[in-house]
């Protein structure tokens, strides 16, 4: 509460600190006087009294100046309504300080005259509505010098510290003089050589502030006592706040990484749960280094096979010289000049790619490789760099377009060209292929495949797409990829015959012995039982001299009649084949009506 009266208006304060200035002056020079033996003796006697030690204002010394300032003010208010009282308290303000300085010595009287116009402008900012109040100027006991003089004008002050009224100061001058004088001389230790002087801060208080200074005091006397350890844990909380804070030792990196172990000390409960958390974490790293992965690997694949399809295309259009002849036995034979320009391009990147494969409007458009083996480019690219794309690739038993270094085939082309390739997610290689099945006008928008190798282009047109079982052992079994050539009609016609009869939509194309054929071969999930054993299949023949490209593709239909593997049956077992059901089968078979 003393900070709170003292502390909350410096400007009040400075002008309190300036009057007392001034008071301390008046003193000082009223009471030099000529120094006689009876003034000594006095003075002598005055000094052999005990010396009270100056007391410090307490709490409740404070709430008794309120109460005292707070009947003073009653009581002036009372006085302020006789017109005598009021006439005597505007005089006494009207008078200027310099009269009271006037009689002083000339240097405290300059230096006082200074003070007193600067406090004179400082009290004319005041405003006329202010006089009502009752100024307290609350302050500890001062040490008086020695040299001051009685007999000095004294401003009147209460008990209170606040200003006296009139009725109070009309004391015999002599009573002031004396008590100011006892005053100076208990507050003065004995044997003191200088003077000491202890300024206490003024502060102006109204007669409101005096009255709610004085009920809040009374409020913190009537609060139960249990409010206190409350106060005093408050108190705690901001003297903690405000203390500074001990910074915690920070672990070292090592230490915060060994804590993730399980270490000696641990309950079970946590090391169980320090097992579950790095499983968790193990866990998430190898999914998402999977996950990212195989899409780092997509990307890398589409670039690569972009990068080397351009070098082909730009030098697609140079064919080569091919020159027929006929041998003794009557037979057309081929002789090649050489490579295809762009085929050489492609060739001396890898010496194992031997063609190239394009389905128009769709993203494939491929170099084709063949190995000793049909695992080599399950994950690799033509650079032999890992990719899950891996690349397409020709069945490593077929012929295509095999030329010696005189210019002729080595052997005769296979009847049946396979060509394999992965089921991408973002339709790379042969992931384009599933909209075939899911996709009613995918195949009349698309039934060609252009096909090239290092000598010739070839164009084939599809005729059948199909589901089959890679691991199918029973009656519905067909490795349409074992099939690479044919010993006669009967074979052919065969093979050719159970492709249609599993094709998802039939068509008008027609197929006749002796047409080369292609089948492309990947992935496929509709065989729900196991992911890994469904295969969707597309085929066609090779498109023949003068024959219109998509003659026959555009009035495809649903097949009504599918033969599906066994394995699909096990899962649908409503579902049946009808062996006696309408079927129009290619050749010579036309002519029995099966």
């Amino acid at each position: 509460m003393n900070d709170k009266i003292s502390g909350s208006d410096p400007e009040a304060q400075r002008r309190a600190e300036k009057i007392k200035a001034i008071r301390r002056a008046i003193h000082s020079e009223a009471e030099v006087a000529p120094t006689t033996y009876e003034n000594r003796a006095d003075a002598d006697s005055e000094n052999t009294r005990p010396t009270e030690e100056p007391k410090s204002s307490s709490a409740e010394d404070i709430l008794d100046e309120l109460d005292e300032a707070i009947a003073v003010a009653k009581a002036e208010e009372e006085r302020l309504a006789a017109e005598e009282t009021a006439a005597a308290e505007k005089a006494a303000a009207d008078a200027e300080i310099s009269d009271i300085i006037s009689g002083l010595g000339t240097p405290a009287q300059e230096e006082l005259s200074e003070i007193a116009e600067s406090i004179t402008e400082d009290f004319s900012e005041v405003p006329s509505g202010i006089t009502e109040d009752v100024m307290d100027f609350t302050e500890e006991p001062a040490d008086v010098t020695e040299d001051n003089d009685a007999g000095a004008e004294e401003i009147p002050v209460s008990a209170a510290g606040g200003l006296v009224p009139e009725e109070e100061s009309a004391e015999p001058e002599e009573e002031s003089l004396r008590s100011d004088e006892e005053l100076s001389s208990e507050n003065e230790e004995p044997g003191a050589d200088e003077d000491k002087e202890t300024t206490q801060v003024f502060r102006a208080v109204s007669v409101a502030e005096a009255v709610a200074a004085a009920e809040e005091a009374e409020e913190e006397e009537e609060a139960p006592a249990e409010e206190a350890p409350a106060a005093e844990a408050e108190k705690l909380t901001a003297a903690e706040e405000g203390a500074p804070k001990k910074k915690k030792k920070k672990k070292s990196f090592k230490k915060r990484v060994r804590g993730l172990f399980p270490e000696k000390g641990d309950s079970v409960f946590e090391i169980i749960r320090k097992i579950v958390f790095l499983c968790s974490v193990i866990a998430i790293f190898v999914c998402g280094y999977l996950v990212l992965s195989y899409y780092y690997d997509l990307w890398t694949s589409k670039h690569k096979t972009r990068e080397i399809m351009e070098i082909y295309e730009i030098y697609e259009d140079r064919q080569p010289q091919i020159i027929e002849e006929k041998t003794d036995e009557g037979e057309v034979r081929k002789r090649y000049g050489g490579m295809m320009d762009g085929a050489r391009k492609l060739w001396d990147q890898n010496h194992e790619i031997v063609g190239v494969i394009s389905i128009p409007d769709t993203p494939v458009n491929n170099p084709i490789l063949q190995a000793e083996n049909n695992e080599k480019y399950l994950d690799k690219k033509y650079d032999l760099t890992d990719n899950i794309a891996g690349e397409l690739f020709l069945d490593y038993r077929n012929h295509f377009d095999d030329v010696g270094e005189d210019g002729y085939l080595k052997y005769p082309n296979s009847d049946n060209l396979v060509i394999y390739g992965h089921n991408m997610y973002d339709d790379q290689m042969f992931g384009c292929l599933k909209w075939y099945q899911r996709n009613e006008n995918y195949y009349g928008e698309h039934p060609l495949i252009y096909l090239s190798s290092n000598y010739e282009k070839y164009i084939y047109k599809i005729f059948a797409f199909f589901i089959l079982d890679a691991s199918d052992d029973t009656e519905t079994r067909y490795d349409c990829w074992n099939k690479l050539d044919f010993a006669n009609e009967d074979e052919f016609y065969d093979f050719v015959n159970e492709a249609k009869k599993r094709s998802l939509r039939l068509n008008d194309v027609d197929v006749k012995y002796g047409d080369p054929l292609l089948t492309l071969s990947t992935c496929n999930t509709s065989l729900a039982a196991d992911e890994e054993r469904g295969r969707l299949i597309i085929m066609a023949r090779r498109l023949r001299d003068g024959e219109s490209p998509k003659y026959g593709t555009q009035n495809s239909r649903p097949n009504p009649n599918i033969k599906w593997p066994s394995l699909y049956y096990v899962a649908r077992p409503n579902e049946k084949y009808d062996p006696n059901g309408e079927f129009v089968p290619y050749g010579p078979q036309k002519e029995d009506g099966r």
